[in-house]
């Protein structure tokens, strides 16, 4: 492999993003190279770090950055990677929907990828949940020298059930109104869990798997068990009796803090990952090594999206990383530059991997699209004031600007469309207001139009409540009021915030009927002000919503229902689902929403292009011709609509 002489110790140190494997089917990895200089050597070994599945991928993302980063000061070179059809690797398309062994494969290829690009002697796997599982399965098949299993998943027959209890608990509705999706058939299937695909053949390859009926492993075992159930580690132990290296079972706890809820919430235990590096370290002693070099890596991927191939690129700009994906041959000056902001503390992927289908599917259609972490998210630099997992940062304003500079200077991007969801969307609004390089605003389900200095997610959370929709519905069921007798509902709290809203929503009413009929803007509130100000500077304004979800509630509050207060313009749409949730996990509404989106955005900006070169030549073109589109079967109604079209 070529290779890159660097002499700066901070380059030869920094991780590396690359794409590997299959070309048809790339992997994202993370290259940590060894810190030679800070360990006093290599210890010739490689560490592949096998992630987990779904839900646990996204909140443990941060701990297996900083476990990569505590290995590769001790002297180890470490690859963090995603499977295929996980995280920002390629989706490899078959029938039948069976993952166990394509990620075993994927495993196989990381540990050969990492073996030539570090030029190690050995390899030891590690593996949390699920990815304890697969890198247990093959750590035999690679010659691995060691195995450090974190609440190893035993038994796949018993995972896959837990998973779909998990799914039968959740309070998503099966039955959707078929006009609101692509296809009457999308609707929440046996073959997902909370918005990530498990089919019946991956369930079903899951079920052959079983720790406990394994042959012991043939090389040194570190054990970390759970600290939220017990037990199930111990049982392992007992299964491996006989095993004839060493092998260590750790009690230390912080497992359940690290797989929290939310991805904002977890906590890296750092103890963990310190005992298990210490114990790895004894098996691989250190050599020295006189010089280190750099391996050239793949930063562009080609992928086949429908029928068209489209471009990934590995970015980094001022310290942060990306992905800009876009159609080969593409003219960037065509449409406006779609940035995706990230939702929450999760990286770019986005829940359920929805940015990276958006932003795949966008670049199938002509725009340029980063996907990226803004400081303190991912693999980018921590925020200024040092701090990770700061999800309203006031430097995040900042770092979409550098992200528009960037795109700007690389791809001559003409304008930009900000895209978020949740406080993806608070963020994309702000950065709209401050910069007239925004041309658009694509804001899903936002929560939130103000953030306070010293306002917390956890205190947010205290006083929100469920959508009024919600409460209408929910006291129509009987169970609802053998909840309130047992007092198992915070009544107070419930009827004292559905007040509030009734009074926000009297204040919405004064301020339109001042509005209309004194044709003014100053009765209005300061966001709808900021709104109507983004809309006459020719800002479209796309307003995504769950039709229950409480930011429905909090739109109204600010606009009115329908976001009247908003008035009539083409430059504003309004859009409803029915029967996702917050983060759209229901399949179906994914493919909706990203559909959706492509069409509308393509279709706006396509006129908009048209408009200005006919401008150019005939003042009194526009109007003929945005009548001719509107009457179309891609028309976008202004401001209306309860459901989805």
């Amino acid at each position: 492999m070529a290779t890159q002489q660097y002499p700066s110790k901070d380059i030869l140190y920094t991780p590396q993003a690359f794409w590997f494997g299959d070309a048809a089917s790339p992997m994202l990895g993370w290259y940590h190279p060894a810190r030679i200089r800070d360990a006093g050597g290599s210890r010739r070994c490689g560490v592949v770090l096998c992630p987990p599945f779904g839900h646990e991928y996204m909140v443990s993302y941060l701990a297996y950055k900083h476990l990569a980063t505590h290995l590769a000061k001790a002297g180890f070179d470490v690859c963090f990677f995603d499977y295929n059809n996980t995280g920002d690797a390629a989706d490899v398309a078959d029938a039948g929907g069976e993952r166990i062994e394509l990620w075993q494969n994927n495993i196989r290829q990381a540990a050969t990828q990492l073996r030539q690009m570090a030029g190690v002697e050995h390899i030891a796997l590690f593996g949390l949940r699920l990815g304890a599982l697969l890198a247990a399965t093959v750590a035999a098949s690679i010659d691995a020298k060691a195995l450090m299993l974190m609440a190893p998943v035993i038994s796949g027959r018993a995972y896959a059930r837990e998973m779909l209890v998990l799914r039968s608990m959740s309070s998503l509705q099966k039955d959707v109104e078929t006009e609101q999706t692509i296809d009457p058939n999308h609707v929440v299937t046996d073959d997902e869990l909370t918005g990530y695909e498990f089919s019946a053949a991956t369930r079903s390859s899951l079920g052959k798997l079983d720790l406990s009926k394994l042959p012991a492993p043939a090389m040194p075992v570190f054990l970390q068990e759970r600290d939220d159930i017990t037990g199930q580690e111990a049982r392992l132990v007992q299964a491996w009796h006989h095993h004839d290296h060493a092998l260590q079972l750790s009690a230390l706890p912080g497992y359940a803090a690290m797989m929290r809820e939310d991805a904002h919430d977890t906590e890296v235990p750092h103890a963990i990952w310190q005992e298990m590096q210490t114990w790895l370290a004894r098996y691989f002693p250190l050599h020295e090594i006189a010089s280190r070099d750099i391996p050239v890596t793949n930063d562009i991927a080609s992928l086949r999206i429908a029928n068209t191939i489209v471009e990934e690129e590995l970015v980094e700009f001022e310290g942060m990383t990306g992905i800009v994906s876009h159609q080969t041959g593409a003219d960037a000056f065509a449409l406006p530059a779609v940035i995706l902001c990230n939702i929450g503390a999760n990286h770019r992927v986005g829940n359920h991997r929805l940015y990276v289908t958006l932003a795949r599917s966008l670049a199938g259609q002509g725009f340029y699209v980063l996907r990226f972490d803004k400081s303190g998210i991912g693999y980018s630099r921590t925020t200024p004031d040092d701090q990770e997992n700061d999800v309203h940062a006031a430097s995040s304003v900042d770092d979409l600007s550098s992200a528009m500079y960037f795109m700007q200077g690389k791809y001559h991007s003409p304008s930009f469309v900000l895209t978020g969801l949740c406080s993806g969307a608070y963020m994309a609004y702000l950065s709209g207001l401050r910069d007239e390089r925004v041309s658009g605003l694509v804001l899903m389900n936002q929560l939130t139009y103000r953030w306070r200095a010293g306002d917390t997610i956890e205190a947010r959370k205290k006083a929100t409540i469920k959508s009024t929709h919600y409460y209408v519905h929910a006291m129509a069921r009987g169970d609802t009021w053998k909840r309130v007798l047992k007092g198992q509902v915070d009544f107070r709290q419930i009827t004292g915030n559905l007040l509030r809203r009734i009074g926000k929503r009297l204040r919405t009413q004064w301020q339109s009927l001042g509005t209309r009929l004194m044709h003014s803007n100053l009765f209005l509130g300061q966001v709808a002000r900021n709104f109507k100000n983004l809309e006459a500077r020719g800002t479209e304004l796309v307003l995504i919503y769950e039709a229950s979800d409480t930011a429905v509630d909090v739109m109204t509050e600010q606009f009115g229902r329908h976001a009247r207060l908003l008035g009539q313009s083409e430059r504003i749409c309004l859009k409803f689902f029915k029967g996702a949730d917050h983060t759209f996990t229901p399949r179906w509404s994914q493919l909706a929403l990203v559909d959706f989106i492509g069409r509308h955005l393509l279709h706006r900006y396509s006129y908009r292009q048209q408009e200005s070169l006919a401008a150019i030549a005939t003042p009194v073109a526009p109007q003929r011709r945005f009548d001719a589109i509107a009457s179309s079967d891609h028309q976008v109604k202004p401001v209306s609509a309860d459901v989805a079209e």
